[in-house]
């Protein structure tokens, strides 16, 4: 088996919405700056694959477009997996245990960076009976998370770890969008979305009052 090697890696700027930028737009700033911190060129890259989700965005082929982020002229090998970042570099990773690439690009986005996010999670659901119901992103993980409390697997401070683990790592990531250092104790202290009898805490049902439906 080949060793394998990730020797450069980029990410954008985490943010809670696009709103004035395209998927091209995204995309080509961080995959110069992984080829950069590479040290190649273009046409150093023996295959290049990306992941996402042509379904969410709603256009047959809409990985097609985002070509354009990593330059497709002249023409380069490439291929697209319906999925996600994780998916591509896999689909790399066997391509060079092959022999037939000695380097490769992986580059991955989602239609939930320019997309309203607790609309777009929705779609993945089952679309019959499921989808249609148009279940926020919070309520989905407050739903999965009284099903590990109830089968005994997690406990509440179990979360609260990895919540303050998650938020003390990213103090190091410039890229972060949410990063403090609190103690899981810290964390559960925290006022609830919704306290265990159920009630909302009196700042959310004011907002609900008051017609705010912003997350």
């Amino acid at each position: 088996m080949r060793e394998v090697a990730i020797i450069s890696f980029a990410q954008s700027t985490h943010v809670r919405a696009v709103a004035n930028a395209n998927e091209v737009e995204m995309l080509m700033p961080v995959t110069a700056a992984a080829i950069e911190r590479a040290g190649m060129t273009k046409n150093d890259i023996g295959f290049t694959c990306s992941g996402s989700t042509d379904y969410l965005a709603g256009t047959a082929f809409s990985f097609v477009s985002t070509l354009d982020g990593v330059g497709p002229w002249p023409p380069i090998q490439e291929s697209h997996v319906e999925m996600d970042g994780a998916w591509a570099l896999y689909e790399a990773w066997v391509k060079l245990q092959l022999g037939e690439i000695d380097s490769a690009l992986v580059y991955s986005y989602g239609k939930s960076s320019p997309g309203p996010t607790h609309e777009v999670q929705s779609r993945q659901l089952d679309p019959y009976f499921v989808a249609p119901l148009w279940p926020d992103t919070i309520s989905l993980s407050a739903l999965q998370a009284r099903a590990l409390l109830e089968s005994g697997k997690a406990t509440e401070k179990d979360f609260a770890d990895v919540v303050a683990r998650s938020r003390r790592a990213a103090l190091d990531n410039p890229h972060a969008q949410l990063k403090w250092d609190k103690s899981a104790d810290q964390v559960l202290a925290e006022p609830m979305l919704v306290d265990p009898q159920g009630r909302l805490p009196a700042d959310h049902r004011r907002r609900r009052r008051g017609g705010d439906r912003r997350r």
